[in-house]
């Protein structure tokens, strides 16, 4: 059978493929996480290396080759690189199952950092360019909603998986015996091989919006200078996706927060945040959609204003769940804020796009990725952590809580109010420099793949 690489349902048809991809990343991501005592146990870690596993392994080395495996992506085919990474995690994710002490696991967690980090820069670079700008911001946002699937997959399923795991025990493998949590690993990578073959049904697009006049001027184009020399655009939304960012690591004080002020056991609190992941974010994305279709209209604004309603619903809801009296309305009340916080997710990206041109594209994801992931974190846990302590009361988390969503948010407000004129500049300068490279070249078909 023929495929039409040209048609809206094989457009659509590579964004839903993209976004499995991105989910079954978050899901790798986060399994860990659920089997942290039995690998404590098992190899008798103490809890610095249980955290050094959970958050350095991964993010510190994932955002160290972000921007030069974009800058390659840039230079290359962004689908051979996709499932290279693919192939580099899922590797990674069953190679952990045959861990036996703390320096393989450890090894293994760095290369699923290296592999995933591919994944985000290419999928939202090789989307944007079977799209047209007037539709690119809604195509970005249902590929956005990978986080929030991803982690409440890993909640939900994974959850169920490792529980049954346990009931099943130790299971013998060719002649050699795996503990349940070994078996989790060995479990969640098979996927990739799936994958493997549908990435290959992907034909690699032809880059738009390009403004360079020759291949070489392309090449030589630095992303960091281009954004440096918009740096107002660039930095405003920045500003906002990073004060989303920000917003997002709240989620790791839910235990504490629930534990302390209303006497919630883990059990139930993680229920509790999966579902959310699993609700939530595909409401979002919903959100995102309608907010970029209805703002977009007639110009390249709708990431932007997807970026800004998300945050309008989540810094408020954020900042009053932690203080409410009974648990029963902070859920209700958290459950509002990880609706913002995932259309403000998608908004992010796709604003991005509207403003940089096709030849540093997967480069601007990758070094955007690299400032949320770095500030983000360090604007989150370690302050709202030093406060809590500087109180002496533990259970003064959600004034905690409260107190640090307003110190950020408000800010952010502020500067997306004084700066939005300069992003949306920047919008129409690269919509009048497409204009006159399509008169020049005449009209390209949409997302017409070149190469395979």
């Amino acid at each position: 059978m023929k495929i039409d690489y040209n048609s809206e349902g094989y457009r659509w048809y590579v964004v839903v493929l993209l976004l499995l991809v991105f989910i079954l990343s978050y899901f790798d991501r986060f399994i860990l996480s659920l089997v942290v005592d039995p690998i404590k146990q098992s190899m008798g870690l103490s809890d610095f290396q249980l955290g050094l596993l959970l958050g350095p392994a991964f993010s510190l080395f994932h955002v160290l080759v972000s921007i030069p495996l974009g800058f390659l992506a840039d230079k290359s085919s962004r689908k051979w690189l996709l499932i290279a990474g693919l192939v580099i995690w899922c590797t990674m994710t069953t190679m952990s199952g045959f861990a036996m002490s703390f320096l393989p696991l450890l090894i293994f967690r760095m290369g699923l950092g290296l592999g995933e980090a591919v994944v985000s820069p290419c999928s939202v670079s090789i989307i944007s360019d079977y799209f047209k700008r007037d539709n690119r911001a809604r195509a970005i946002s249902l590929y956005m909603a990978g986080p929030y699937l991803g982690a409440g997959l890993a909640f939900l399923a994974g959850g169920v998986l490792v529980s049954a795991l346990q009931d099943v025990g130790h299971i013998e493998i060719l002649g050699r015996s795996f503990a349940p949590w070994q078996t989790t690993f060995l479990l969640v990578g098979l996927p990739g091989v799936l994958f493997f073959f549908l990435m290959l049904t992907i034909k690699e697009p032809e880059r738009t919006d390009k403004v360079s006049a020759t291949v070489s001027d392309g090449d030589r184009m630095s992303a960091v200078g281009y954004m440096l020399k918009r740096w107002k655009g660039f930095g405003v939304l920045i500003v906002g996706s990073t004060c989303n960012f920000a917003m997002s690591t709240l989620t790791f004080w839910n235990v504490p927060l629930f534990q302390r002020v209303w006497g919630w056991d883990v059990l139930t609190i993680g229920t509790v945040t999966g579902i959310f992941y699993f609700t939530a974010g595909p409401l979002g994305t919903a959100l995102a959609f309608w907010t970029a279709k209805r703002f977009g209209k007639g110009n390249d604004l709708g990431g932007m204003f997807t970026l800004i309603v998300g945050l309008a619903i989540t810094v408020p809801a954020s900042a009053l769940y932690p203080v409410m009296p009974i648990p029963e309305m902070a859920v209700a009340v958290m459950f509002i804020a990880f609706i913002g916080k995932s259309a403000a997710t998608a908004g992010g990206p796709a604003a991005l796009q509207m403003i940089v041109p096709g030849e540093i594209r997967t480069r601007s994801v990758a070094i955007f990725n690299t400032i949320i992931t770095l500030v983000g974190p360090l604007l989150g846990p370690p302050i709202i952590g030093a406060a809590t302590d500087w109180t002496g009361d533990p259970a003064s988390i959600g004034y905690v809580l409260c107190g640090f969503v307003l110190s950020i948010g408000i800010p952010t407000f502020i500067v997306l109010a004084l700066g939005f004129r300069h992003y949306r500049q920047l919008t129409e300068d690269m919509a009048k420099i497409v204009s006159e490279k399509s008169g020049e070249q005449g009209a390209p078909v949409e997302g017409a793949p070149a190469t395979a």
